[in-house]
């Protein structure tokens, strides 16, 4: 569907921490909140993913939190430069997506003034996004058509769950085709996954795991699923 700017006051994303937020100034005319919320309804961040997350870490996983902290405090150089990270855990629930959010969401908090209504950053599942590939061939869309063509141009992709199932020919032939043509670009990317450098290959290749591994900052992450506490 084509992009519709919505002014909601109570879900800006700076309420409570904008001086202007008790002010008349608070408005659907604030350029901050029209510059977020272009950034925000184009990214593919789930709606519920889009608000900030207080993440805790356990023991384990404190050094982790460490680097990522540091990474993200440091985004606008790691996206400038074309680099490249893999969140992975053997473990599920323990804060890979949301980190990998995290960091997306302060690369546009970071660079809204003056962006001037482009897209400069996706969150992308890659399992739907290689289902909807295939239902592509007898459904065109053209909002879809619209986002494979910013995968490979825009500063900043979040590629979550890469190695969730094990591709096919035609999968890997594909999302070797958008990561491919980013590192030729010298763009940025975030993967998040469950393997481990043994595990990759089989699951997506030894092309896809050189580019998932060798090319990337790797942190682990190796704290239970929280999810199951809450």
């Amino acid at each position: 569907m084509p992009y519709v700017y919505k002014f909601e006051r109570d879900k800006c994303w700076y309420l409570g921490h904008c001086d202007k937020s008790e002010t008349a100034e608070c408005c659907a005319g604030c350029i901050r909140y029209m510059e977020v919320h272009y950034l925000m309804m184009n990214s593919g961040i789930p709606r519920n993913r889009q608000y900030p997350m207080s993440l805790v870490p356990p023991k384990a996983d404190m050094q982790a939190f460490v680097e990522l902290r540091d990474i993200k405090n440091d985004i606008v150089n790691f996206v400038n430069n074309g680099e490249n990270l893999y969140i992975f855990s053997n473990n599920f629930g323990n804060g890979k997506t949301s980190w990998a959010i995290k960091m997306l969401q302060s690369y546009f908090d970071q660079i809204w003034l003056g962006n001037g209504f482009r897209c400069p950053g996706i969150f992308i599942h890659v399992p739907t996004l290689l289902n909807k590939i295939k239902d592509g061939f007898n459904n065109k869309d053209e909002d879809f058509e619209l986002l494979k063509s910013r995968l490979i141009s825009v500063d900043l992709v979040v590629w979550d769950d890469i190695a969730a199932v094990k591709l096919s020919d035609f999968d890997h032939a594909n999302l070797l085709t958008f990561i491919d043509q980013r590192k030729l670009n010298e763009l940025a990317n975030i993967y998040t996954g469950n393997l481990t450098l043994d595990e990759l290959p089989d699951a997506v290749g030894n092309r896809l795991t050189s580019r998932i591994w060798n090319d990337s900052t790797v942190i682990e992450f190796c704290g239970a699923d929280r999810r199951q506490s809450r």
